[in-house]
């Protein structure tokens, strides 16, 4: 079974645009990340669960359909 890389990318909770900083910043619990875009500021932790959410919901989606494919094969 192929296993596929996924990319999640962390989106501005207000306005949806790529979130964007410096290559060397560092963030931590309790951070705001300021969107380049419309300027909110993005509560860090707040963007890292929509973010694990987004991820979690991309491989359940894969799996199923890996897992379709693999029974139609079993039972064909």
């Amino acid at each position: 079974m192929d296993i596929p890389e996924f990319t999640v990318n962390l989106k501005c909770l207000f306005c949806g645009s790529v979130l964007e900083g410096p290559e060397d910043a560092e963030y931590c619990s309790g951070d705001l990340i300021k969107c380049t875009k419309c300027g909110e500021g993005n509560d860090y932790d707040s963007v890292l669960e929509v973010v694990k959410e987004e991820g979690i919901e991309k491989v359940k989606s894969v799996a199923e359909e890996q897992l379709k494919k693999e029974l139609k094969k079993l039972f064909k």
